[in-house]
């Protein structure tokens, strides 16, 4: 399927008033999981740190080499791209740290643009620390940041826009996308009891994603910033349905 330039979000709105009051809108289950997360991490220290080229690709290639349900991922997009990200002051890089060592653990970044953060997933040795619920302890703080800083949208990403259609559409048909099932435990139950009062957002993305082949595989990330045919932007907005 050719890419389109859009994308079905899979969001958690925080607009929040208190991180207290996200944790209190979710399902038994997704307070259940954020407890234990909380419990059996308690000797790492998250923060978001300054852009790491080394530690970002350290932790990229590890990625790769392990067994994500059933198999060994690939990035849709080479190192060059990340440090385009961050030479655009686009990428956000948070990590969680060994309180004893002070060694990096698990780190996670992410893309910003305004008030709407676009997820990576978070990347960690899931033999060592998979039953700490690490990846889960990861997108709670993370949500937990961005309620307590100026965003109001989180996207743990839903895929391409011509399998899952518009948010509505995605929360009115979830159950018929089990590979992602995983995240929905993030989204509040009222949201998920509800899915046909949700709005047909989807996501932008300027220009077309094939930018990280056709640009990022052949050129550096400086080439591309210098060319002002590769600004790049993500962005919500309400699908709009024209009749005849």
């Amino acid at each position: 399927m050719p890419d389109t330039g859009l994308y079905t979000p899979l969001l958690v709105e925080t607009n929040d008033d208190s991180f207290d009051d996200y944790i209190g809108s979710l399902s038994k289950t997704g307070k259940k999981n954020y407890k234990y997360a909380e419990k059996h991490n308690q000797d790492l220290a998250y923060s978001m740190i300054e852009y790491n080229a080394e530690i970002i690709n350290h932790f990229m290639k590890m990625w790769e080499q392990q067994d994500i349900r059933g198999a060994k991922p690939q990035w849709g997009f080479g190192f060059s791209f990340v440090e385009f990200l961050q030479k655009t002051n686009v990428l956000k890089l948070f990590a969680a740290f060994d309180k004893e060592t002070d060694d990096p653990v698990c780190i996670h970044f992410v893309e910003k643009y305004g008030d709407y953060v676009f997820c990576h997933p978070p990347l960690f040795d899931k033999k060592k620390y998979n039953d700490r619920y690490i990846a889960k302890y990861m997108w709670f703080n993370l949500i937990k940041h961005c309620i307590e800083t100026d965003t109001s949208w989180v996207d743990l990403g839903g895929g391409p826009y011509g399998f899952r259609g518009t948010w509505k559409d995605f929360c009115m048909n979830r159950k018929n996308h089990p590979k992602v099932a995983y995240k929905w435990l993030y989204v509040p139950k009222h949201v998920k009891d509800n899915p046909e009062l949700q709005k047909d957002y989807i996501v932008n993305i300027r220009p077309a994603d094939e930018f990280k082949f056709d640009c990022l595989n052949t050129f550096s990330a400086t080439t591309c910033i210098d060319d002002a045919e590769y600004d790049f932007e993500k962005f919500i907005s309400e699908k709009i349905t024209t009749g005849k």
